[in-house]
């Protein structure tokens, strides 16, 4: 696999490696974080296996999740990218560390994962979703460009479901 860096005036994303396990532990551990997940908080082990598999979906797929750093500190904040779904479908998601929410983070990061991912792979439509009662994670689906198509469930959660297909 080639070498991918996505950069912003304050971030920097390259595709998500095993070494990072402990800083995503920290991450997927966190239950305010995984609130609106209805796992919740994973455990050590869940987040390794989830790992495993989006890894590996960089060399099936050629895209995956990133890890997002700080330009200024260079520390880990959170994990942002492509999920492929079982039906061929292609999901968007991004979750950020809670001492850095609030700052703009999540809908840079998705800006500029979302426009590589056009540019530099064979999507033409990503999807995102949120439960309906997560207003942040919505409003920044909205933010990034990404419409409003209908509301479904997930895992017995009302989600609001969003698409967004290249321009």
């Amino acid at each position: 696999m080639k070498s991918v860096l996505v950069e912003t005036d304050r971030l920097f994303m390259r595709p998500l490696k095993m070494s990072d396990l402990k800083v995503v532990c920290r991450l997927d551990m966190d239950p305010d974080v995984r609130s609106f997940f209805p796992e919740g908080a994973l455990s050590e082990g869940q987040v390794e296996r989830e790992m495993q598999r989006n890894v590996g979906e960089w060399e099936r797929w050629g895209y995956g999740i990133f890890a997002v750093f700080e330009q200024e500190t260079g520390h880990f904040i959170g994990r942002v990218g492509f999920a492929r779904l079982d039906t061929g479908v292609v999901e968007f998601g991004y979750l950020i560390l809670k001492e850095h929410w609030g700052k703009g983070y999540a809908t840079e990061a998705t800006q500029a994962i979302l426009e590589w991912g056009f540019d530099n792979t064979e999507l033409e439509c990503v999807i995102g979703f949120a439960p309906m009662e997560h207003l942040a994670s919505r409003r920044v689906l909205e933010k990034v460009g990404m419409v409003f198509t209908h509301t479904d469930f997930y895992q017995n959660i009302e989600c609001g479901f969003y698409e967004i297909r290249k321009q």
